[in-house]
């Protein structure tokens, strides 16, 4: 820490709590002393945190060292909710080891540890962080009060209590998406979404489509909306037929390849556009969502409360939200203006 603090011209006090982020240390000094951190090589050393907490009259556990990783989907998910779910986990491990911790992944439901028997295991190891990976089903409760760990959350599917969490900035992707297929020249953009998944990113694929929908309301551009819990064969053809849209937006599994044989009212292939790519849509267009940033700043948020002795769940939870980038691709090329006429 003292030759972090001699790189970056500050003292060491400063260094320790621009490392834990206080909000006394004005940004740019904190930017200035993180980066210097990374350059050196520097981690925090978590037993040094354990043995500090220690003193302060909490008890040191084997494993001070380890945070957990509650996961809870069945492995018989798709490929790319698979994919999609590697990366977060990638992810925490790496944010974890930045800061010096080990990431230890736990079954939770299922087949796996109820809730109750998690907590207790985690408490007698000495384990005292906790991140929940994604659940599969929207609006799950926990039930424990998990009152002597530090927790986080990855996205909106658990619902309540309301943890700190950290997200990809749904609506930021959804309307860089809208905006990069009206650049290439799209006029008529279908979303096609589950009710379920739309609940998963708390409603914000639909509100921000709704929003860019009154926005272009006089630019002669259309919206068609597929919003349903059943996407068989017949229900997509039905609407494709039916809206005739240029490019298809949309997060659910298996669309691209539905619609290889559709064509638009003028007889050109429909574009496609993902909005959570994974290594399993090779050459896509859409967004990828920086799932191992949203990992490691969940772990960012554990880390957080276990240097601040900040145990329970919060009075004022907050919400990190991780901005995806558009990634050109040769599902939605774009459309020429004579195309359009």
């Amino acid at each position: 820490m003292k030759h972090v603090a001699q790189a970056a011209g500050v003292s060491v006090m400063t260094v320790s709590l621009a490392l834990r982020r206080a909000p006394s240390i004005p940004v740019a000094t904190r930017e200035r002393v993180l980066a210097e951190a990374a350059r050196l090589g520097y981690r925090r050393n978590p037993l040094v945190s354990a043995l500090m907490a220690g003193l302060r009259g909490r008890k040191i556990g084997a494993d001070a060292q380890v945070l957990a990783y509650a996961e809870s989907f069945p492995p018989n998910v798709t490929r790319q909710h698979a994919e999609s779910l590697r990366r977060f986990r990638a992810g925490a491990e790496a944010g974890a080891a930045r800061h010096g911790y080990r990431l230890e992944a736990f079954r939770l439901g299922g087949s796996g540890l109820s809730e109750a028997r998690l907590e207790k295991v985690l408490h007698a190891r000495g384990i005292r962080g906790v991140v929940f990976a994604p659940v599969p089903r929207p609006g799950t409760v926990l039930k424990q009060a998990w009152a002597n760990h530090a927790v986080a959350a990855l996205g909106f599917s658990l619902a309540s209590p309301r943890l700190h969490r950290a997200v990809n900035h749904q609506i930021h992707s959804i309307r860089l998406a809208l905006s990069s297929l009206l650049a290439l020249g799209y006029r008529r953009m279908g979303l096609v979404i589950s009710r379920a998944h739309d609940e998963r990113v708390d409603h914000h694929w639909l509100s921000s489509v709704l929003l860019t929908r009154h926005e272009q309301r006089d630019a002669n551009v259309v919206f068609p909306l597929l919003l349903e819990d059943d996407f068989g064969p017949r229900v997509l053809q039905r609407w494709l037929r039916a809206e005739r849209p240029e490019v298809v937006l949309t997060t659910e599994p298996g669309i691209a390849s539905r619609l290889r044989r559709e064509r638009t009212s003028a007889g050109q292939p429909i574009g496609f556009a993902h909005l959570d790519l994974t290594a399993e849509l090779p050459g896509a267009s859409g967004i990828d969502q920086n799932n191992e940033r949203v990992g490691a700043a969940a772990v960012d948020l554990v880390v957080e409360q276990l240097h601040s002795n900040a145990f329970g769940l919060p009075e004022n939870p907050k919400t990190v939200l991780i901005e995806g980038r558009w990634v050109p691709g040769e599902t939605a090329p774009g459309l020429s203006h004579k195309s359009m006429q």
